[in-house]
C-alpha cells in the first residue's frame, strides 16, 4: 500500500481504459446517456426559450415552473451520472467475465454515491458560507485597524488601497482553500463508496492526504484536452458571437437584456447540436472523468481488481 497516487500510470490506464476499451465503456454507460439526452431534449429546450420569453416580459413570477422542471431533471441527472460512476468503477476494480453490453443498476451502491454527491454539495455550501462570514469580520477588523495603519497624511484614498488589496488577499486565498477541500474530497467519492460503503468523503479525505497535486497533474491530463475538444466544437456549432459578452451593453439594461434574451433563443436552437455533440463524446468524457479516481484508489489500496458475475 502506498500513500502517493503513481500520476503517469494513472493517467496511462485511464487513456487505456477508455480508447482501448471504448465498447465496454459504450456498454457501461450508453442507456443512462440516452435517457439524459433524450430527457434534457425535452426539458431543456423548452426551458430556456421559455425563460427567454420571461426575462424578455418582466414578469418572473412565470420564472417558478420552469425552474422547478428543470431542477427536478438534474435531480434525475445526478442520479444517472452516479450510476455511470458507478458501472465505470466497478467495471475497473471488479470488472465482469463477460462482456458489458448493459449495466444499469440502481441499488444501495448508486444511492450512496448520490448521497456522497449531496453531502458534498452541503459541505462546500457551508464551506462557503464560513469564507463569506470570515470575509465580513476580516473586513471590519481590517476597517478598524486602518487609522493604526495608515497615516493621518495619506488620506482615505491609501487607506481604500490597503482595504481593498487585504480583502482581494483574503478572498484569494478562501477561494483556493475551496479548491483544496473539494479535490480532496471529491476525487476518490465514487470508488470508495462503491468499494468501503459509506459515502466516501471521510474515505477520499483521508486517501487523497499528500496528492492534491498529483490529482490536478492528472486531471489536466484527462479532462483538459477532452474539455478542449468540446468546446471547440461548440464554437464551431453556434459561432463565436454566442460568446461576445457585449460589455458595450453592460450600461444600458434594455440593450443587454435584448441580448441575453436573443443569446437564449439562439442556443435553444443548437441545443440539439450541442447535445448530439455530448451524446458523442460521452464515453470519452465519462471515461476519463471516472476512471482515473478508480485507478487512483486501487493504487493506493494495493487492491487488485476482483472480476464478478454480478450483472
Amino acid at each position: 500500500m502506498t500513500n502517493k497516487i503513481p500520476v503517469i500510470q494513472t493517467i496511462k490506464d485511464s487513456y487505456q481504459f477508455t480508447f482501448g476499451g471504448l465498447g465496454t465503456v459504450i456498454g457501461l454507460i450508453w442507456l443512462p446517456v440516452v435517457i439524459m439526452t433524450v430527457g434534457g431534449y425535452f426539458v431543456m429546450v423548452p426551458y430556456i426559450g421559455g425563460m427567454a420569453n420571461v426575462f424578455e416580459s418582466g414578469d418572473m413570477s412565470q420564472a417558478g415552473p420552469w425552474l422547478a422542471r428543470v431542477y427536478g431533471f438534474e435531480l434525475v441527472c445526478i442520479v444517472l451520472m452516479s450510476m455511470v460512476a458507478v458501472a465505470i468503477t466497478r467495471e475497473i476494480l471488479s470488472p465482469l467475465k463477460r462482456p458489458v453490453f448493459l449495466r444499469f443498476g440502481l441499488g444501495a451502491t448508486e444511492f450512496r454515491v448520490v448521497g456522497g454527491y449531496f453531502g458534498l454539495l452541503v459541505l462546500m455550501i457551508v464551506f462557503f458560507v464560513f469564507i463569506v462570514l470570515l470575509g465580513v469580520v476580516a473586513g471590519i477588523a481590517i476597517k478598524a485597524a486602518l487609522p493604526f495603519v495608515v497615516s493621518a497624511g495619506s488620506g482615505a484614498p491609501m487607506a481604500k488601497i490597503v482595504a481593498g488589496a487585504a480583502a482581494a488577499l483574503i478572498g484569494f486565498i478562501a477561494f483556493l482553500a475551496l479548491i483544496y477541500i473539494f479535490v480532496r474530497l471529491s476525487f476518490l467519492l465514487a470508488p470508495a463508496a462503491v468499494i468501503d460503503g459509506g459515502f466516501g468523503i471521510e474515505q477520499s479525505w483521508k486517501l487523497t492526504k499528500g496528492n492534491f497535486w498529483r490529482i490536478i497533474v492528472i486531471g489536466l491530463a484527462t479532462l483538459v484536452p477532452i474539455m478542449l475538444v468540446a468546446v471547440i466544437a461548440q464554437i464551431a456549432i453556434v459561432g463565436p458571437e454566442m460568446f461576445n459578452p457585449h460589455l458595450e451593453a453592460v450600461k444600458d439594461p434594455a440593450a443587454h437584456l435584448r441580448y441575453s434574451v436573443e443569446n437564449m433563443r439562439q442556443l435553444a436552437a443548437h441545443l440539439p447540436m450541442l447535445m448530439g455533440l455530448s451524446f458523442l463524446l460521452a464515453p470519452l468524457s465519462y471515461g476519463l472523468t471516472f476512471a482515473p479516481a478508480a485507478f487512483a484508489y486501487r493504487a493506493l489500496t494495493a487492491k487488485a481488481p476482483t472480476p464478478l458475475n454480478q450483472p
